[in-house]
């Protein structure tokens, strides 16, 4: 399941091509697989829609072998997400918990998976510090001491790595250190193991704890640095892809050098997923009115 600029829908993709599930416009999607359950964020006056992925697929079915009988219901809207900014499911490790964390106006809220009711609910909310809090990021961290996840919002450079602003589910409090400096322009923060984040911004990459202290290994390098500014990376066994609007740049983490590279100034790349495949996104440069093609690239890094 994908989404483009360029349908502005949830689409299935299939041998044949690719089938319109949702014609609602999606800026945000996360799917499921366990369950087959589908979570987006649709509609010009934006909510978190629930989708059973199943049913959606039945309808397509039924309305191209045009057999007339009442829709299955296949989604649901979460009413408390009205006016939603920003969402970032996680799938807890330690707990095997799926779990949404979401940004409203004035809220976030943390919803969960129940398997007993078939549906998401919300089981955390903590009021936003502002009205229309709009932070420059939303990506979770995970504690194995701690059921919930806590999600960083914005990340600062400090003596020894990084400041990272923080808002706990668990605890339900808010640490927003009131920096005097702008947070970096972070396009990239993911953790790749328990207590390893990737950071990624301007040209760098950067690997530190969940404290933000910049790691220290003998074998791998703590810092990455790119030839151009990156808007997007994905961690390799091996190294690190760099995303830019051109093409993309393979790093090692060994030895930090360039293993991988494609740059094409006639095209324009957008990185559209990395969860379990990474799809790239290719268009004529300039040009938003033609087609985009979809790629996924199957290559790793060498160790």
């Amino acid at each position: 399941v994908v989404s483009t600029q360029s349908t502005e829908a949830v689409v299935s993709t299939q041998s044949t091509g690719m089938v319109i599930l949702s014609a609602k416009r999606v800026t945000w999607l996360s799917v499921y697989d366990k369950h087959n359950w589908l979570l987006t964020i649709s509609a010009d006056h934006p909510y978190l829609y629930s989708h059973n992925l199943l049913l959606l697929h039945e309808n397509v079915k039924d309305e191209e072998r045009q057999v007339s009988r009442k829709k299955l219901m296949a989604s649901q809207r979460l009413n408390e997400t009205r006016g939603v900014k920003k969402a970032c499911a996680v799938l807890v490790p330690y707990t095997k918990e799926y779990l949404c964390c979401v940004l409203t106006p004035t809220s976030f809220l943390l919803y969960m998976w129940r398997a007993d009711r078939v549906k998401f609910e919300c089981v955390k909310s903590i009021p936003t510090p502002i009205q229309d809090y709009c932070p420059p990021l939303f990506e979770s961290i995970i504690r194995p001491d701690e059921p919930y996840p806590s999600i960083c919002v914005s990340v600062y450079l400090g003596d020894a790595g990084l400041i990272m602003e923080t808002v706990n589910f668990n605890s339900g409090s808010l640490f927003l250190g009131g920096q005097t400096s702008p947070p970096l322009p972070v396009t990239t923060l993911r953790q790749i193991e328990s207590d390893t984040l990737l950071v990624g911004f301007d040209n760098r990459a950067m690997f530190v704890n969940r404290n933000g202290i910049q790691k220290s290994a003998s074998k791998a390098k703590s810092v990455l640095t790119f030839s151009i500014p990156i808007s997007s990376m994905v961690f390799l066994e091996g190294g690190v892809l760099g995303f830019h609007r051109a093409g993309m740049e393979g790093r090692n983490l060994t030895t930090g050098m360039i293993e991988a590279e494609v740059k094409d100034e006639s095209k324009q790349f957008r990185l559209l997923s990395s969860a379990r495949m990474i799809i790239l996104e290719s268009r004529i440069a300039n040009d938003t009115t033609n087609n985009s093609n979809l790629y996924v690239l199957t290559s790793r890094l060498s160790e």
